[in-house]
């Protein structure tokens, strides 16, 4: 099994799924068999921040979470919610505005509902310390416009799971985003082209995660696992490694550190 004598940072887990809560004190476990220090519980629903609560209480110098409206989830949110985001906002363990942006693949919620809950997350961002986290899928057009609005007010941003084109990490970039890689990269057919694109971005730019129970690295040795956790961090950091032609464990420490700066931990 792949190892790493730096600690880790998960940036994006989905530990409120199914799979991984059932079997939650394994999954814990194995995480910090890696050396995962530090995971970040995506919130795609403000119902979810009230969940990962309950998950932080068991392991918190481990867990932190987020909290906003996915844009599939973009249909539920109400601005009524702003104030309870606000005041979750205010706990120590809610280190992100997210997981938010637009999501133009499956419209689970239709463009202009996405748009109006993407803009108030933004708006949200603006008048508090606390970073975004941002979901982009075939939505670049629209996503970037609002973004160049209000990146400049915004404490820090990172695209999540990137997946896109060259044109779209430059923009992204260009307005100073950080850039969180998963197991995709690992993928021989959807993901080779991150292989390139990966070269682009700063050193200090660069995070990674696990977005389990997705994205199960192609590099994990046993084909027949049925999800994806953190423990398997290591493997997206050994394709990181092994495409940047850079030594794992500075690697590493370049991106734990990246990660707790993001974060504010």
């Amino acid at each position: 099994m792949a190892n790493s004598v730096t600690p880790l940072f998960d940036i994006g887990a989905n530990l409120l799924d199914s799979q991984l809560s059932k079997n939650f004190n394994e999954v814990i476990t194995r995480s910090k068999e890696n050396n995962i220090r530090k995971i970040i519980i995506t919130s795609s629903h403000i119902d979810d921040t009230y969940q990962a609560k309950e998950l932080i209480d068991r392991e918190p110098d481990l867990l932190y979470t987020t909290v906003g409206f996915h844009p599939h989830n973009a249909k539920d949110f109400k601005d009524s919610h702003i104030d309870k985001m606000l005041e979750l906002c205010e706990h120590d363990y809610v280190k992100a505005i997210g997981e938010c942006g637009l999501d133009y693949k499956r419209n689970y919620s239709s463009k202009n509902d996405q748009i109006t809950c993407f803009t108030k997350h933004l708006e949200l961002a603006t008048s508090i310390d606390l970073p975004m986290f941002l979901h982009e899928r075939d939505a670049h057009e629209d996503f970037i416009i609002l973004l160049k609005e209000y990146s400049h007010l915004v404490e820090d941003i990172v695209v999540h799971c990137f997946t896109g084109d060259k044109k779209s990490l430059s923009s992204y970039l260009d307005l100073g985003c950080y850039i969180g890689v998963t197991g995709w990269i690992t993928d021989p057919n959807r993901g080779y082209h991150l292989h390139d694109l990966i070269s682009y971005v700063p050193s200090d730019k660069l995070m990674i995660e696990t977005d389990s129970p997705y994205l199960m690295p192609f590099n994990y040795p046993i084909k027949n696992k049925k999800y994806n956790e953190p423990s398997n961090l290591i493997y997206v950091l050994d394709a990181v490694a092994s495409i940047l032609q850079k030594d794992k464990n500075i690697l590493a420490e370049e991106i734990y550190n990246n990660s707790c700066r993001f974060f504010n931990i």
